[in-house]
C-alpha cells in the first residue's frame, strides 16, 4: 500500500478528514441517511464502529503500515462487502417495491374507483334525504287531508257494489240491507244540503240516489207481485211464500214509505189472493171431509124411546166410551184429505169438525202473525184479517150446521161445543183473539141445537110414560131402562164437562135440572100403577145416586146431594 503511485494513490488525510464544518454532510450520518433511503422497517445497517477501530489498532504493529493507511484499507474493503450487500438488498428491494406496485396500482385504481361511488352514493344519499323529508311532509299533509275529508268522501260516496246489487241482486235478507243504506245516505245528503248547499258534486249524487230509489221500488213490485202470483198456482204452500217474504221483510215499510199507494194496492191484492187462496183450499178439505161415512144418530135415540132401544148394546152404545178422549187428545194434526176420502171407517160428527176447525185455527194463526210482521199493521189488521178468512169462517159455520142439523146425536153436539170451548183457550194462549169471533159463532150455533135436543129428550121421556110398552113388566126390585138411559146421559154429560168448567152461568146447569125433574116426574107417573112404588123409587134412585156418587165437579156433587136426599125420602122403614 506504501508503494502506490502517487497518481493512483489516495490521501489518507483526505479520506480520513472529516467534512467541512457547516456542511450537510457533516451535520448528517450517512447510516441514517441510508437508512432514511432503505426504510428502517426493511432493513437495518448496525456497524460497531468501536468496535472497528479496536481491530484497527491492533492492526498498527503490522507490516509497518500506519494506522491510518490500515483503517483506510480496511474501511475500503469492508465498504465493497457492505456496498455489494446492500445493492443485492436494494435490489431485492426494487423488486419488492416493483411488485408491491403491481398490487398498489390496481389496488389503487379501484380506492380511486371506490371513492368515486362513495362521493356519488354520498351524493343519491343527500337527494334521498332530501326527498325523504319532503316525502314526510307530503304524506303529513296527505294525513292532515284525509282526515279532514275521508268523512265526507264516506258519507257522499256510493260503492259500486251496493248500486250493482240493487240492479241485479237476489232479493233477500242481504239485499234489504241496501235499503237501510239508501235511507242513511238521503239523511246525510239532507243534512250537507243545509251545511254545505254549494256542494258540486252533491247535486249528481243526489241524482243517483234518486235512480237507486227508483230502481229498489221497481225491483220490490215486481218481486212481490211474482210471489202473490205463485200463490195462484196449484200446489204452492203458503207458508213457503210467506217464509220467503218474512225474509224480506223490510221491503213493505220502505215501500209504503216512498210509495204508499202502491204499497197499498199490493198489500190489497195479497188480501185477494190469500182470501181466494184459502177458501179453495178448504173448500176442497170440506169435499174430503163429506166423504167420510158418519155415524147415523137418528130420533129413536132418544130417551124414552122404545123397549128395543133398552137393550143392553144400546146402552152401550150411548154411553161415550172413547168419545170423550178426543177433548183432551194432544194430537195437533189433522186427518189429512186423502185418509178423508179413501178411509171405509165410521166416524162420528166431531172428527171432522175438529179436524176441520183446527186447520183453520192453524192456518189462521199463521196468517195472522204473518200480516202483524210483514206488513207491520196494528190496528188495522184484524180487519185485514177478517177480509182474508170471511168465506173461509163461513165455509166452516155452513159445515157446523151440515153436521148438526137433522142429528139427535145430543153426546155428539155437546161435544163440537167443548172442542170449540177448548180451540178458544188455545187462541187466548196464542194471543190471537181475532178467531175467537169465528168459534163464538160456532157456539151461537151449538148451544141453541143442544138445547132444542134437551127439549127432545124431555119430550120424549114424557110420551114414555104413557106407553104401554114402558110400563108393561116393570119391577119394584129392578131399575127402569128408563133409569139407564137416564143415568147414562147424566154422566155423559158431568164426563164432557171437566170439573173446573162446571158452572152455574152455563146452559148445561139448566139443562140437566130440566132433564132431571122431568125424569122424576116421569118415573113417579110410572110407580102410580105400582103396589110398591116407593121400593120402586128407591132403587132407580139408589142407582142413579151410585153411578153419580163416582163423577166430580160441582156439578155432580149437586145432583149427588140431590139424589141422596131422594134415596133418604124413599127408604123402606
Amino acid at each position: 500500500m506504501a508503494s502506490v503511485e502517487n497518481g493512483n494513490r489516495i490521501s489518507r488525510r483526505s479520506i480520513s478528514k472529516n467534512p467541512p464544518a457547516g456542511t450537510e454532510q457533516s451535520t448528517k450520518d450517512p447510516f441514517q441517511t441510508l437508512k432514511s433511503i432503505l426504510g428502517s422497517n426493511e432493513y437495518e445497517l448496525e456497524v460497531d464502529q468501536d468496535k472497528g477501530w479496536e481491530q484497527l489498532d491492533q492492526l498498527n504493529e503490522y507490516d509497518g503500515t500506519s494506522l491510518e493507511e490500515i483503517r483506510f484499507l480496511s474501511t475500503t474493503n469492508n465498504l465493497e462487502t457492505d456496498h455489494s450487500e446492500e445493492l443485492d438488498r436494494i435490489l431485492q428491494f426494487k423488486s419488492t417495491v416493483e411488485l408491491f406496485n403491481k398490487i398498489i396500482t390496481p389496488l389503487s385504481d379501484y380506492l380511486i374507483d371506490f371513492n368515486k361511488k362513495l362521493m356519488e352514493l354520498s351524493k343519491e344519499l343527500e337527494s334521498l334525504k332530501s326527498k325523504s323529508v319532503n316525502l314526510s311532509k307530503n304524506l303529513s299533509t296527505r294525513q292532515i287531508l284525509e282526515n279532514k275529508y275521508t268523512p265526507i268522501v264516506s258519507d257522499l260516496i256510493i260503492p259500486p257494489d251496493v248500486i250493482r246489487s240493487i240492479y241485479n241482486g237476489e232479493i233477500n235478507q242481504s239485499w234489504c240491507e241496501n235499503l237501510q243504506f239508501l235511507q242513511e245516505k238521503t239523511e246525510i245528503y239532507n243534512k250537507y244540503k243545509e251545511q254545505c248547499p254549494n256542494l258540486k258534486s252533491l247535486e249528481s249524487l243526489t241524482k243517483t240516489l234518486d235512480l237507486l230509489y227508483i230502481k229498489a221500488i221497481e225491483r220490490i213490485k215486481n218481486f212481490m207481485v211474482s210471489q202473490i202470483k205463485s200463490l195462484r198456482t196449484i200446489g204452492t204452500p203458503s207458508q213457503v211464500i210467506q217464509d220467503q217474504l218474512i225474509r224480506c221483510r223490510d221491503i213493505y215499510p220502505f215501500l209504503q214509505n216512498r210509495q204508499p199507494s202502491l204499497a197499498l194496492e199490493i198489500r190489497q191484492a195479497y188480501v185477494y189472493t190469500m182470501k181466494w187462496y184459502y177458501h179453495t183450499h178448504f173448500q176442497r178439505y170440506l169435499q174430503s171431509l163429506h166423504r167420510l161415512t158418519p155415524v147415523i144418530v137418528d130420533k129413536d135415540s132418544l130417551i124414552g124411546g122404545t123397549q128395543s132401544l133398552f137393550k143392553k148394546s144400546s146402552i152401550i152404545d150411548y154411553s161415550l166410551g172413547k168419545r170423550a178422549d178426543i177433548i183432551k187428545a194432544e194430537d195437533p194434526t189433522v186427518m189429512p184429505a186423502q185418509i178423508a176420502e179413501f178411509n171405509q171407517l165410521k166416524f162420528h160428527m166431531e172428527t171432522g169438525f175438529r179436524s176441520f176447525n183446527l186447520a183453520i185455527i192453524d192456518n189462521g194463526s199463521v196468517e195472522y202473525l204473518f200480516l202483524m210482521e210483514f206488513f207491520q199493521m196494528s190496528g188495522d189488521v184484524n180487519g185485514i184479517f177478517e177480509q182474508i178468512f170471511s168465506t173461509t169462517f163461513q165455509l166452516g159455520v155452513n159445515y157446523t150446521k151440515e153436521l148438526v142439523t137433522s142429528t139427535y146425536d145430543i153426546f155428539g153436539v155437546l161435544i163440537l161445543i167443548r172442542l170449540t170451548q177448548g180451540l178458544i183457550f188455545e187462541l187466548q194462549r196464542r194471543r190471537i183473539p181475532v178467531i175467537e169471533d169465528y168459534l163464538n159463532l160456532q157456539l151461537i150455533t151449538l148451544w141453541p141445537k143442544f138445547q132444542n135436543l134437551v127439549d127432545l129428550n124431555c119430550e120424549n121421556m114424557k110420551r114414555s110414560s104413557s106407553k104401554s110398552s114402558s110400563i108393561t113388566g116393570i119391577k119394584s126390585n129392578v131399575s127402569h131402562p128408563l133409569t139407564l138411559q137416564f143415568t147414562n146421559l147424566l154422566t155423559g154429560f158431568l164426563k164432557l164437562t171437566p170439573p173446573e168448567q162446571q158452572s152455574t152461568q152455563e146452559p148445561l146447569y139448566q139443562s140437566v135440572q130440566r132433564i132431571r125433574n122431568d125424569y122424576e116426574s116421569t118415573l113417579t107417573k110410572m110407580s102410580k100403577n105400582l103396589k110398591q112404588n116407593e121400593l120402586f123409587l128407591y132403587n132407580n134412585y139408589s142407582y142413579v145416586w151410585g153411578i153419580l156418587s163416582e163423577c166430580e165437579g160441582s156439578l155432580a156433587t149437586s145432583e149427588t146431594e140431590h139424589f141422596k136426599l131422594l134415596v133418604e125420602a124413599y127408604k123402606p122403614k
